[in-house]
């Protein structure tokens, strides 16, 4: 499964969350549309998927990503925006990232 199909099949993976775990979004680096990814119920510690080759990376919960795209999560998909919707989420987690590794120094 890839980044891509992720994205195009949020609203399948949405569920409620579940003694503190939610199915969350996990993708490989670099991050990219065709990336390797996958969703699965987060860990009750949290971490990533064990044993994946390659190391998958959280991003976000299936539930998140959706309040990210907005009302405007379908009519993306039905323009054939996927890609670029991969790249906005991508560039978004990457922007958090920094702004909490700035916090934190």
């Amino acid at each position: 499964m890839t980044f891509t199909d992720v994205i195009e099949n949020l609203r399948q993976y949405d569920e409620e969350p579940f003694n503190g775990q939610a199915p969350t979004i996990y993708v490989a680096d670099p991050w990219t549309p065709s990336s390797e990814a996958a969703v699965e119920w987060s860990g009750e510690k949290g971490g990533v998927p064990f044993g994946r080759k390659p190391v998958l990376f959280h991003l976000m919960t299936v539930r998140e990503a959706l309040k990210f795209f907005g009302p405007e999560y379908d009519e993306l998909l039905s323009q054939g925006e996927v890609e670029g919707m991969c790249r906005k989420l991508a560039t978004h987690i990457s922007a958090r990232n920094a702004a909490r590794v700035r916090r934190d120094v």
